[in-house]
């Protein structure tokens, strides 16, 4: 990914995980109201008592909805299953950062060991 252990990079993986995280909840809602859409749909199935031509049109195209919301459905899930892989990959290339410690700082004036004489 990017160099660990400094400043910058442990606030752009932070800002990326927590970007990450809120795409996961939005697609979570996303998700759950076309599930809830779907079931409106699907569960007036009323074809045998429907009698007129417009009456069966309607019906076929609160079936078609329905496919159309089921269909919308899986690609959120697929969209998901991603943000939900690169969440890992964010957590773990933080924890490898986190895992390099600190970055030291030298004090203002201070040089490094190597080059003070």
């Amino acid at each position: 990914m990017e160099i660990p252990g400094t400043i910058l990079t442990d606030y752009a993986l932070s800002a990326r995980l927590d970007g990450l995280r809120q795409q996961r909840m939005l697609l979570r809602r996303l998700r759950d109201d076309v599930d809830i859409a779907a079931g409106g749909l699907s569960a007036g199935d009323l074809t045998g008592s429907w009698r007129s031509e417009s009456q069966r049109g309607y019906d076929r195209r609160r079936s078609d909805l329905a496919g159309e919301l089921r269909r919308a459905a899986g690609l959120l899930d697929t969209a998901l299953t991603e943000v939900v892989a690169a969440i890992d990959q964010v957590g773990a290339a933080l924890a490898e950062a986190d895992a390099w410690g600190p970055v030291p700082a030298l004090a203002p004036g201070d040089a490094p060991a190597s080059v003070s004489r």
